[in-house]
């Protein structure tokens, strides 16, 4: 009877297990999105602890993601080169969450520069689905659409202004991003069931370009923001079809406990 009740608090246990899934840990990343603005020098600052401090930080960069410990941060910007102690050009607070990720932006033209802290949903998408969004980075842009087949997927992102996310199916397929006076920007996607994407809309050499970031999957950010082909035995982005060793065993020893004593009250 003692081997009965230690199974089925074990198995209790495995089922109150908090999923693979679940977000964990706080991230910041830091982006230029200010065209006209020249190269800048981008300083994290803690509440309590160590600046850091990214030089030359160009326009259209996308910085990966760095864990953070929960708590407000200062980001600063500064012209390349600047003294470090100097006055900034621009400056924003973000109060960090646990299990939250943020984007922090320059966004605008120089004249109009503001720091943004965008909040960066990595919770997982429905099951089956993905989520994506637009920044819109591009002056030429006054407003443009994300379109996929014909259909558009997000409407009229606004210069210098982040969308909402929208839900969006997986496939591999070409985006357009079509902007208002300007010639559309193409970009072939690999949207992954469970992925959460940023389309970022750059004007380059008088051209609207866009590309493409993974932000996160299955509820984790992706800290360099490629997008990767293989899921390594995810489904559908819920979680892994692969039972994890250890749990499994469990069920295995319980399994074979209640076999034996099965055998043993067999008249």
């Amino acid at each position: 009877m003692r081997a009965v009740r230690a199974c089925a608090v074990l198995l209790l246990l495995l089922v109150l297990t908090p999923p693979a899934h679940a977000a964990t840990g706080t991230y910041i990343r830091l982006a230029h999105l200010s065209p006209g603005t020249g190269s800048q020098d981008i300083t994290l600052i803690p509440a309590a602890g160590t600046a850091v401090r990214t030089t030359g930080v160009d326009y259209g960069d996308l910085l990966d993601y760095r864990r953070v410990e929960p708590g407000p941060y200062t980001v600063e910007w500064r012209p390349l080169g600047s003294d470090p102690g100097g006055k900034a050009t621009a400056s924003t607070t973000v109060n960090a969450a646990q299990g939250k990720a943020y984007t922090v932006a320059g966004l605008g033209n120089a004249d109009r520069l503001a720091l943004k802290v965008l909040d960066d949903d990595i919770t997982l998408p429905g099951s089956g689905q993905a989520r994506i969004r637009m920044v819109n980075a591009a002056p030429r842009a006054a407003s443009a659409d994300l379109v996929r087949e014909g259909t558009a997927i997000l409407r009229q992102a606004v210069y210098a202004e982040p969308t909402l996310y929208t839900s969006i199916a997986p496939e591999t397929a070409t985006l357009q991003v079509v902007p208002r006076g300007a010639e559309p920007a193409s970009l072939t996607a690999t949207i992954e069931p469970g992925g959460v994407y940023t389309v970022v809309v750059l004007e380059l050499d008088g051209k609207v370009t866009a590309t493409i970031r993974a932000d996160a999957k299955a509820s984790e950010v992706v800290p360099g923001g490629g997008q990767e082909t293989g899921w390594g035995g995810m489904a559908d982005g819920e979680g892994s079809t692969e039972w994890p060793v250890v749990p499994f065993a469990a069920v295995l020893v319980c399994a074979a406990v209640l076999w034996a004593r099965r055998d043993r009250v067999a008249p």
